[in-house]
């Protein structure tokens, strides 16, 4: 059975993010999303943010299998965001308390971190 990540950032129409740069990054996350896939995740990206809560998220963690959870590099990467990111931490652990929990960090891929927890699926 694959390993299950499930990757949470903000909307891509969060206000944090710039407008000008939201066609790249859902580029960047349609590419990642299938490079994870053929590599033999099970990859799934959501989306919350602060504004909107975690119900639709826990609801996902419940619903579906999850072996990690990668919190997207606007969260990780805002300073404003890091009570956000506790409450991502937070619900992971509650709903899902086995599952990893890891950072996006733009330096490294992601394959990398994921590989970090849970080996090469292919």
């Amino acid at each position: 059975m694959a390993v299950s990540i499930f990757h949470i950032g903000l909307p891509l129409d969060h206000p944090s993010i710039p407008i000008e740069e939201r066609p790249k990054i859902a580029k960047r996350l349609s590419d990642l999303q299938e490079r994870m896939t053929r590599a033999g995740y099970k990859y799934e990206i959501t989306h919350a943010s602060p504004e909107t809560g975690l119900d639709g998220f826990k609801h996902q963690l419940r619903t579906q299998p999850c072996d990690g959870v990668l919190i997207g590099g606007a969260v990780v990467g805002d300073p404003a965001m890091s009570y956000f990111m506790e409450q991502i931490i937070d619900a992971t652990h509650e709903v899902v308390p086995k599952a990893k929990i890891m950072f996006y960090n733009h330096s490294v891929d992601v394959r990398a971190i994921v590989e970090r927890w849970f080996g090469s699926q292919v």
